[in-house]
């Protein structure tokens, strides 16, 4: 989970207010951030000595384009990125979820049904990379998160587009000793399978707790990695198979994603347990619930806008309390006037018995009128929390328009969770990304380019084609 804030980290990234600190790495720091619209995200800030030299911000300029180009339900998709930003950063969905690192040293190996489910939804995703003729590179148990519905993969700050601006290199080792591919250590021309092996190392490192290869100085790894079989000792036997082939030391010899996927998915049980939330361990679905319930408290909690619509409802109340009683003893005053002596008679005819239906129908229109009131005032209520109050805005949104098949150029939409769209008023507290225009390419027909789009833009695929989307503030600037 995030720690907080220190003095010296920035309050704000681009479109995106920071809450804390979610970690560090060789590449820069990862916060915690909400979008104007409510959306959690995480935003990697690339660290300043990277950022001055002109080599580093060239390739992530690549890794950002080729970033973009992977969906998939089973990745961190990326919502914006700013290449020439001082320093550059970028963001992508957050998952409230530990690391599968995090997950196995804490709490102990996976059970082999949950074992079986992360392989399958990991091979799903790497196929969305794939497709996209990006290798991720550095496969690893710290880059895959655990979520309720199934594993993510994240962190693509490794990974190379297959194109003629790709960094790929055959002279350069990229990635962890123990989850690297023997190709990799050998400084060869890498591929599809060398994801695989990391696949299969991360699998075997889920079911027994411990790297196939071992520890120890890189050198030693990287030579039992290269030279020496797989330590699979406790390796379910429903596994073991799958998993010696995918650490075969050829990668001609290892299995495509579909044949790992079709192996896999039939031991996941039905959905692979994802519909259910129901795929791992109680122990792991108690830290994911403990801090999707944090953040959700944390987005409803922090921002100034919550906590002024917040204080609308007490004064609301202060208008409905009209004092009707003081009104009622004007109407009895001639009464008492009559029973101290001055115009007995006039006071008699005052008083007759169809003065009770006057006070019953005074009384009803007293109650029409106070609930009119109530009713006026929970309308208000409710506009108010829908232009300041993302959280509100977008469940009504949701419930009123669940969906974004058919956006058009000018509309904005807001993003549910960490998948899917729904379309919202662009003057709403929820309204996140507006539709600026379509790809100006297919984002698999040219892959020099990012999906066809600016690179501080997003895409979005609906029923009218892929759209181009850009935060409500900029493209309202």
């Amino acid at each position: 989970m995030s720690t907080p804030l220190r003095p010296d980290d920035p309050k704000r990234i681009g479109p995106y207010h920071l809450h804390g600190r979610l970690g560090s790495g060789g590449m820069g720091r990862v916060y915690l951030g909400s979008s104007p619209g409510g959306h959690t995200v995480a935003v990697k800030v690339i660290h300043l000595d990277l950022a001055d030299d002109p080599g580093f911000r060239t390739r992530f300029v690549a890794e950002v384009a080729a970033a973009r180009k992977v969906g998939g339900f089973y990745t961190a998709q990326v919502t914006a990125a700013d290449t020439a930003a001082d320093p550059p950063w970028l963001a992508t969905a957050y998952i409230p979820g530990p690391s599968l690192h995090e997950a196995v040293e804490n709490h102990g190996p996976l059970p082999t049904e949950s074992v079986a489910a992360l392989g399958a939804g990991l091979a799903e995703g790497l196929t969305a990379i794939h497709a996209c003729g990006i290798v991720h590179r550095d496969l690893k148990p710290a880059n895959v998160l655990l979520a309720a519905d199934g594993p993510r993969v994240i962190d693509f700050g490794i990974a190379r587009a297959l194109d003629a601006t790709s960094h790929t290199r055959t002279s350069t080792i990229m990635g962890t000793a123990g989850f690297i591919a023997p190709e990799q250590v050998r400084g060869r021309a890498v591929g599809p399978a060398c994801d695989v092996f990391a696949l299969g190392c991360m699998l075997a490192y889920a079911a027994t707790g411990r790297s196939p290869f071992g520890e120890g100085p890189i050198e030693a790894v990287v030579y039992r990695v290269v030279h020496e079989s797989p330590d699979l000792e406790g390796m379910p036997p429903d596994l073991t198979d799958l998993i010696e082939e995918c650490l075969e030391k050829d990668p001609e010899e290892r299995p495509g994603l579909d044949h790992i996927l079709n192996r896999l998915a039939p031991l996941a049980g039905p959905a692979g347990g994802f519909a259910e939330g129901r795929w791992l361990p109680s122990a792991v679905t108690e830290i994911i619930t403990e801090r999707r319930t944090k953040v959700l408290t944390q987005a409803v909690e922090e921002p100034p806008k919550a906590k002024a619509a917040s204080k609308k409802p007490p004064a609301q109340k202060a208008k409905a309390a009209p004092k009707k009683p003081p009104a009622q003893k004007s109407k009895s005053t001639p009464e008492k006037k009559a029973a101290a002596g001055a115009k007995p008679a006039p006071a008699a005819k005052k008083a007759p018995t169809p003065s009770a239906p006057a006070s019953k129908k005074a009384a009803s229109n007293d109650s029409d009128s106070g609930f009119l009131m109530l009713a006026g005032a929970a309308a208000v209520v409710a506009a108010l929390l829908y232009i300041n109050v993302p959280e509100f805005a977008l469940w009504v949104s949701e419930g009123v328009n669940n969906g974004a098949d058919e956006i058009a150029v000018d509309d904005c939409i807001a993003q549910l969770s960490d998948e899917g769209f729904v379309e919202v008023p662009c003057w709403s507290a929820a309204g996140e990304f507006k539709a600026v225009g379509s790809p100006t390419v297919d984002p698999l027909a040219d892959l020099g380019t990012p999906a066809g789009c600016e690179l501080t833009q997003t895409i979005v695929a609906t029923e009218n084609g892929n759209m181009c989307l850009e935060p409500v503030e900029d493209s309202d600037s």
